[in-house]
């Protein structure tokens, strides 16, 4: 068996990270790896840095998601996939591209977990990646983190295991496009402020760091706080789905009416942010639902438009009904394909793609 750390030539790194540690951590949902292998067995060596809260990780291989586990505290390889022919005669088994990604997102209240990957074990060889077609960033809440996507009908529970990365929307839209990702998502947060009406519970402020929602030692320790390269993975597209939570927040205030004005302005000044920080990507906003003032997105695109923001629009997606509920009032696995197909639909339209790209 051949071990290798994870700067292995061919091993590509998925997400906001600082690759120039050693192991690599994951924060981010759908942060993680993937490697073209021929081979018959490939294990990762992951560890979990807390007992709680949990970190869970799935497996897929070319694309379909195969395997979903919670790392474990202490350093220990896990199977990725073992591979060949059962029976003697059969041909030998093909390269596959294998994807570890983390399903759970970051824990602002315990910023030291994560998980490291320390490195690979296998018994072929990592071939070269093909290119992905598209790179695309989501900005977004629980939403995007998936948050009750996996979780039964109904359920109460927020956990660490309800999370996802292969179950939520954003894996749809890039399975559909070829298209790598990178997720930026953080349950409760918005543009101005969280659903507690916080102004310290915001994306934008710390949009140009490399995993902004973590605050603290620990987390600087592994470059969290490390200003992110966004020249070394250009996004040709940023969608942003964020706002469900300002609204809510201001509604718990009971400052809808005085808010508004302010809540459009900050959306306006993330809108021109982004457009700085990615010059060449199509920016998308996803509005919220019907009732979380859909307008105030909308108006926001329509007033960075008139000062010049080029390559910019807004998208709006079917509500979610009572028979499409995970937990916690959050869209379950379903609904999340559902609209990660007409996502991927919108931006194949705006992109000028045919349905065979």
């Amino acid at each position: 068996m051949i071990e290798c750390g994870m700067k292995e030539k061919n091993i590509r790194l998925l997400g906001r990270l600082d690759a120039t540690q050693d192991p690599i951590c994951l924060d981010w949902t759908a942060s993680g790896f993937e490697v073209n292998f021929e081979g018959t067995q490939l294990w990762a060596e992951l560890e979990a840095t807390c007992e709680s809260p949990d970190m869970w990780v799935a497996v897929a291989v070319d694309g379909s998601p195969i395997a979903r586990f919670m790392v474990e505290p202490g350093r220990r390889w896990y199977p990725l996939g073992r591979w060949g022919a059962p029976f003697e005669g059969m041909e030998k088994a093909p390269a596959r591209v294998v994807t570890l990604m983390k399903e759970t997102q970051c824990m602002p209240f315990a910023p030291e977990a994560t998980i490291k990957v320390h490195g690979l074990r296998h018994d072929g060889q990592l071939l070269p990646l093909p290119d992905p077609a598209l790179r695309i960033e989501f900005i977004g809440d629980s939403l995007t983190s998936g948050e009750g996507a996996m979780a039964p009908k109904d359920n109460q529970e927020w956990i660490p295991m309800w999370f996802t990365a292969f179950g939520n929307y954003s894996f749809h839209v890039c399975n559909a496009l070829k298209a790598e990702r990178r997720v930026i998502s953080q349950s409760g947060q918005g543009v101005a402020w969280n659903f507690m009406f916080d102004p310290a519970g915001n994306l934008a402020d710390d949009y140009e760091l490399t995993v902004g929602a973590l605050k603290g030692e620990a987390a600087e320790a592994r470059g969290c706080r490390k200003p992110y390269d966004f020249a070394a993975w250009p996004a040709d597209v940023v969608l942003i789905r964020l706002l469900s939570n300002d609204v809510g927040g201001m509604r718990r205030a009971d400052k809808v009416e005085e808010m508004t004005e302010p809540l459009t302005v900050k959306c306006v000044d993330f809108i021109r942010k982004v457009r700085r920080l990615n010059p060449k990507a199509h920016i998308v906003w996803v509005l919220p639902g019907s009732k979380s003032l859909p307008e105030i997105g909308a108006e926001a695109v329509r007033r960075a438009q008139a000062q010049g923001v080029e390559k910019l629009s807004c998208l709006t997606l079917p509500d979610y009904g009572p028979e499409e509920l995970g937990a916690r009032n959050h869209p379950n696995a379903a609904y999340n394909e559902k609209i990660g197909k007409i996502t991927a639909e919108y931006l194949r339209g705006i992109l000028g793609m045919s349905a065979a790209d």
